[in-house]
């Protein structure tokens, strides 16, 4: 994919139905939290439900593991490839729901779902971000450190524009990369409110867990723009 047509506003790119939005490299951490929080009323239900389906299903296949046992080395192994095809579709599930809220799209729990036809492609997308982002540590720890933020577009550029494998991983490289600092800094603010806010007995993920969505949401769409109605 092109830069001309990567980078078309999301006005451009969304179905009708969903508010227009301009492309916005220029973000500033302040606005995109400003508009996170704002955008977090009324989203709280529709992304715990999503929270608590992707939990649930995490839950069943960890307890499946433990009955396997530590000894059945290869049965152990084919589980845990079965709890990443079940749970990785999820994990780009709450990422487009979270999305799909930034440009004003109704969202509902059942959405987390959408993603299992593309299973295959999701599965092996993060499976080759782990190998890289693993042979940058193992280089010079930096180029590691580099990649696990500057990937963190390449899973909804694969379902949202239907990019494949190495094109998303690219894509989200290069989008992120004139932006990478402010990334890294906003992720650093982001953990530093979700540690606070789990202090008074996790009370306050009830608001910050949305809240963290959409912030990342609000980034690739101020980067690339949005291509699914959904």
């Amino acid at each position: 994919m092109s830069d001309k047509t990567l980078y078309k506003t999301s006005a451009d790119n969304i179905s009708p139905g969903a508010e227009k939005y301009e492309l916005n490299p220029d973000w500033t951490i302040g606005e995109v939290l400003t508009e996170a929080w704002k955008l977090k009323d009324g989203f709280k239900g529709t992304y715990w439900g999503a929270i608590l389906v992707y939990s649930v299903i995490v839950g069943i296949t960890s307890g499946g593991s433990k009955l396997i046992g530590e000894d059945a080395s290869l049965t152990l192994l084919l589980w845990q490839l079965i709890t990443s095809l079940l749970t990785l579709p999820l994990v780009a599930g709450l990422l487009m729901i979270a999305i799909r809220r930034s440009v004003g799209i109704p969202t509902r729990t059942s959405m987390v779902f959408d993603y299992y036809p593309k299973t295959i492609p999701i599965f092996l997308l993060y499976l080759l971000m782990v190998v890289l982002i693993l042979f940058g540590f193992v280089l010079l720890v930096l180029p590691g450190v580099y990649l696990v933020f500057a990937y963190m577009l390449a899973a909804p550029l694969l379902v949202d524009k239907n990019m494949g494998i190495w094109e998303a991983l690219e894509t989200s490289r290069k989008a992120i990369t004139p932006c990478w600092f402010r990334t890294f800094a906003l992720c650093i603010v982001s953990s530093i409110i979700m540690a606070v806010s789990a202090i008074p007995l996790g009370i306050g993920l009830i608001w910050t867990l949305p809240f963290v969505g959409l912030i990342m949401a609000i980034v690739y769409r101020n980067i690339v723009g949005v291509a699914q109605s959904g």
